[in-house]
């Protein structure tokens, strides 16, 4: 966490930034890929994720099938996360 909070005060203290900005990393990844990466990282064994359409689960209210950021503009002015996996690793020594 704290590379990524450095990362953000460089762009607010050198007022590179306007407005919103996302600070996505550089890689897509689904909903299901996202919890297996972390079962993964953090040795998880016994859950028990399932593949799924977003469509076959009955939620309270609408959902967007797609919630990536666009992290275009942070890219821009300098910022490059590391890829998803790298960044995860670093979390888990802090977690």
């Amino acid at each position: 966490m704290g590379r990524f909070f450095l990362i953000l005060w460089k762009f607010l203290a050198l007022e590179k930034v306007r407005g919103l900005i996302h600070l996505g990393g550089i890689e897509r990844i689904s909903r299901y890929d996202f919890g297996m990466l972390l079962m993964n990282m953090l040795n998880i064994q016994k859950a028990k994720l399932s593949p799924c359409g977003q469509r076959d689960v009955v939620m309270p209210a609408p959902r967007p099938p797609d919630v990536s950021l666009d992290s275009t503009k942070a890219f821009a002015v300098g910022f490059k996360p590391l890829p998803l996996a790298e960044e995860l690793k670093a979390l888990r020594g802090i977690v």
